[in-house]
């Protein structure tokens, strides 16, 4: 369980099971904290090789240095993801599961703000081990199908990921184990427990 604190000083976690397939010398740590009308995210990310060719909302991220955050507040059937590749860019979606999710739409993605430490520009690929942060500030308006104006006390379940399905060292690496036999991160049943304090 991760208590998420309203503070300047987050917890600091780490992704540190490789489902699937190994993770060779990749390392994910995470900050997570709040201030009752955001989630402020910060990944930390060191990997032997960065692409980021995606640059418009909703594109699929997930193909490269990729970083993900999925949450379901308590007493919701529905879960959000949020997925953003090593230059900021956002994809987002809601459902119950893989097969019924909505796009949110580019009004709300907007309101995500990042801050990509390898700046915006596009990277096709970068072939040497690289360190590179992304923060995220997650104002609760983008949680728009749920009725949340203050997260102060609020639980939820959440899962944290870090992949890259185009990379030459493909990846699927979590702060929650995914006990599925093949790569699937939309499995809130393996989600943890978050408390917003």
């Amino acid at each position: 369980m991760i208590v998420v604190k309203r503070t300047d000083q987050g917890g600091r976690y780490l992704l540190e099971h490789a489902n699937w397939v190994p993770s060779g010398s990749v390392r994910v740590h995470f900050d997570i904290l709040h201030d009752g009308s955001s989630i402020f995210l910060k990944y930390f990310v060191r990997e032997p090789q960065v692409r980021a060719v995606n640059s418009a909302f909703n594109s699929p991220v997930w193909e490269d240095s990729c970083v993900e955050f999925f949450i379901s507040l308590d007493g919701e059937d529905i879960y959000y993801n949020f997925e953003f590749n090593a230059i900021g860019t956002v994809l987002g979606g809601a459902g119950r599961d893989r097969n019924s999710r909505d796009w949110l739409p580019v009004e709300v993605l907007e309101k995500i703000e990042t801050k990509p430490s390898l700046g915006r520009d596009v990277i096709e690929s970068l072939e040497e081990e690289t360190s590179w942060t992304l923060e995220v500030r997650l104002p609760v308006s983008v949680l728009c199908h749920s009725k949340i104006d203050d997260l102060s006390g609020v639980k939820a379940t959440a899962n944290f990921y870090k992949c890259g399905d185009k990379l030459k060292q493909p990846h699927f690496i979590s702060w929650k184990p995914v006990l599925t036999e093949k790569p699937d991160f939309h499995r809130p049943e393996y989600f943890g427990e978050l408390v917003f304090e």
